[in-house]
């Protein structure tokens, strides 16, 4: 999931007084079911309107989980912008700290690593920026100011070891600089600053120490992706064009996975020439940065693809697929993906992809004081998905399984990972949040057990609406971290109510159910 700070902060001894916790089982199961998700723990942290105050949760894992509450004070120079919190996995306080920026600098990105968070604040329209660096172990929080070489639109940010990389546009064309936490100087990368070419990702190998950044290309009417590979210094070590061979397949972006010292894993989707609509994945092996073998498998080759669908549309769409096959006809099925980071597995690693499309919603019409004509008002673009894939392939690249998980067509008005994964022994997850309620599938082996379970996250135990404002991310293992803003009555405030952060952990027991029942 995406951290995202936004602006608030009390006190750090003020709010340590008001942090209450809470421990005890609450049923969330909307539905006669044996699976169960149990509240377990909560923390509540009374919330001051008058500030603007905000909450951020950042999950890590068997290590606890990092809160931040931000504020706005623009009226108060005297109060930090930020105190965070890092707590156990059963919400025992660890640490915590206040922090507070220059009101230039404006925040641009985030990014975690196994041991830091890092944001990075620029100063708009100049080369100034900001690196704030959070020690997860100790709490400790560093800066490092300095400048990049030009200004740029800034569009991605990672870091490696003690350099980060800030990806931009210069006059609309891509420009990486390194800045060195050491010396505190920046430079630019070689290889890239064309118009031909387009920043797709950037990736981090902590374990080989190397930067990589895709880069889409577009010569003389073609597409293709490149794989421009640079040291922590900023070195270029090695650029490569995937695929060697592409004939008609346009490779659109990629994921990394190292798989040992000399083999890596690259994953992503293709489509024909130029298109923004993928036919289907594409699994590569590197040995030693060069190509070793590529494979092709288009979305019609996947068993499940299309068993998000209802029987009988998924009968008639594999009908016409067959038909094209004998007419040597390629079936032509695009789609949009969001691919997640590779999960690594015994046998290879496991991809989780969400197919969506883009929406523009009614424009409304309306008059302006001068005019009795009526004007649109600017379409905004939306998102709607559809249905998830999970599949597994082997250190060969060959697909083991495959299966979707249908979204209801979830909107956002973000592209944003939706699903939450996570693993229980040897089975997946995959819950997301629509309105207020947690769906959960649980997959095995390719195989969906049972039907995909819905529980409601209610605002306090006194209501039975549920909180469709509400945020859920996986944490470990079987369990959730839900949080949102919930309303209470006021006895000692002047505001009839008041308003509460909460954060809670939620269990999900599995109803030991099995594909395979022998």
């Amino acid at each position: 999931m995406k951290y995202l700070p936004t602006k608030l902060i009390a006190l750090s001894n003020l709010i340590s007084r008001l942090l209450t916790v809470s421990f005890f089982v609450f049923s969330l199961s909307l539905s006669p079911t044996f699976a169960q998700l149990n509240q377990v723990a909560q923390i509540e942290i009374p919330r001051n309107t008058k500030l603007q105050e905000r909450i951020s949760v950042l999950p890590l894992g068997n290590e606890g989980m990092l809160m931040t509450i931000e504020r706005d004070v623009y009226y108060s120079r005297d109060e930090p912008q930020w105190t965070f919190y890092r707590y156990d996995t059963n919400f025992k306080e660890i640490w915590n700290n206040t922090f507070r920026i220059d009101d230039e600098f404006v925040f641009q990105q985030s990014f975690k690593n196994k041991h830091y968070l890092f944001w990075l604040f620029a100063v708009p329209q100049t080369t100034k920026i900001n690196i704030v660096r959070i020690d997860f172990e100790r709490g400790e929080i560093d800066e490092f100011k300095g400048d990049l070489l030009s200004e740029i639109d800034i569009t991605s940010f990672k870091v490696l070891s003690n350099t980060a990389f800030i990806g931009g546009l210069f006059f609309e064309k891509p420009v990486i600089n390194s800045f060195s936490f050491f010396n505190l100087k920046s430079k630019v990368l070689h290889g890239l600053f064309s118009n031909n070419q387009e920043i797709s990702s950037l990736e981090v190998d902590e374990n080989h120490a190397e930067f990589h950044v895709f880069v889409k290309e577009r010569i003389k009417g073609k597409c293709g992706l490149a794989l421009q590979t640079y040291s922590t210094e900023g070195k270029s070590l090695r650029t490569i064009h995937l695929p060697e061979n592409a004939e008609s397949n346009t490779f659109m972006n990629g994921k990394m996975l190292p798989l040992n010292e000399n083999e890596t894993f690259l994953v992503g989707n293709f489509a024909n020439n130029c298109s923004e609509y993928a036919k289907g994945l594409y699994l590569t092996q590197l040995e030693n940065g060069v190509e070793k073998n590529t494979s092709i498998i288009n979305f019609s080759d996947l068993k499940n693809f299309f068993s998000y669908m209802s029987p009988k549309r998924q009968e008639r769409i594999k009908e016409k697929i067959e038909q094209k096959k004998r007419e040597g006809k390629d079936p032509n099925l695009s789609y949009k993906l969001l691919a997640h980071d590779l999960i690594a597995t015994e046998k290879g690693a496991v991809l989780v992809a969400e197919i969506y499309y883009t929406f523009s919603r009614n424009p409304s019409n309306y008059y302006t004081i001068n005019s009795a004509r009526p004007n649109r008002r600017e379409l905004q673009e939306d998102y709607r998905f559809t249905h998830t894939v999970i599949c597994e392939f082997n250190k060969e690249g060959k697909i083991l399984w495959d299966n979707s998980v249908v979204m209801d067509n979830l909107e956002s008005l973000d592209l944003i990972q939706q699903v939450q994964v996570s693993q229980l022994q040897n089975r997946w997850l995959l819950a997301y949040l629509k309105k207020g309620r947690v769906f959960i599938q649980e997959v095995q082996d390719g195989e969906l057990l049972g039907e995909k379970e819905e529980y409601e996250i209610k605002i306090d135990s006194t209501t039975s609406r549920p909180d469709e404002d509400a945020n859920v991310a996986a944490w470990y293992e079987q369990n959730f971290l839900v949080w949102g803003v919930k309303k209470e009555e006021s006895k000692q405030s002047e505001d009839y109510l008041k308003e509460v952060f909460y954060i809670r952990k939620l269990n999900y027991s599995s109803s030991n159910k099995s594909k395979n029942p022998k």
